[in-house]
């Protein structure tokens, strides 16, 4: 399955959701390659690499037809069954000068390795670039998570017509919203209660809406330690939280 992590604004735990999808898969034993399109690199630090580690190629290697998928992808320091295409700064400069056929390229490359991995989890950048749209034409499966705050909220119609106007009619048919996750969420606020229940009556048709994400202090930790929460402290409530999440999403996807 090619699940694809993306969302219009910026800090929405988009690495951080990738990064527990990631660590679920590996736990179950599942053969997993990440692909990180964020030129800051943050899903690929989230995955134990630091500056000191060595790696085969970066994402921009494969999008520009430097290097194979194969060639490229590098094991995750810490986390057994999972290699990553490393993201870096030079994703600026494919988005920059254009890859003729960038926006259909993950679409058309990971077939090639569908034998090497069960599963691809593509994290994207935060706002809706070509890079993002790119991987967005590689999913089969679209994980949308949402903050509960109003802002994050008010971007979900917007989300969605660019997958009906953009994605869905010819680049990756019939692409919609797989689930939408709330998170960073505190029952002990109204609002964030009121905002789960708002995006279950509006979307909830088309769209599955999750158990929500709780906050907590081990998501920041494990961030600051380049870990999933899972690996960093498998009790917090984010951890049980995207593991129950995660559980229940990849019998359905």
């Amino acid at each position: 399955m090619i699940y694809t992590v993306a969302f219009p604004k910026g800090g929405t735990t988009k690495t951080t959701t990738a990064a527990e999808l990631i660590w679920t898969l590996a736990q179950r034993g599942r053969r997993v390659l990440a692909v990180d399109l964020d030129m800051q690199g943050t899903l690929t630090q989230r995955l134990g690499f630091t500056d000191a580690t060595e790696f085969n190629g970066t994402a921009a290697d494969v999008l520009t037809a430097r290097m194979t998928i194969e060639e490229a992808a590098t094991e995750a320091p810490d986390i057994e069954g999972v290699e990553v295409l490393v993201g870096q700064h030079d994703l600026s400069l494919v988005d920059v000068n254009s890859v003729d056929d960038l926006i259909t390229s993950l679409r058309d490359l990971l077939p090639d390795v569908a034998d090497r991995y069960d599963d691809v989890v593509i994290d994207t950048p935060p706002a809706m670039s070509d890079l993002s749209i790119t991987g967005m034409a590689a999913a089969e499966y679209l994980i949308a998570p949402v903050v509960c705050d109003v802002e994050a909220y008010t971007q979900v119609d917007y989300f969605e017509s660019v997958i009906e106007k953009r994605l869905a009619p010819r680049i990756n048919r019939g692409l919609k919203i797989g689930a939408i996750i709330p998170t960073r969420y505190d029952g002990r606020r109204l609002l964030d209660r009121e905002l789960v229940l708002t995006l279950r009556e509006e979307y909830g048709e088309s769209t599955k809406v999750t158990d929500p994400i709780r906050e907590g202090i081990a998501a920041r930790d494990a961030t600051r330690s380049a870990m999933p929460v899972g690996q960093y402290d498998p009790k917090s409530n984010p951890a049980k939280d995207y593991a129950r999440v995660f559980g229940s999403l990849i019998g359905e996807a």
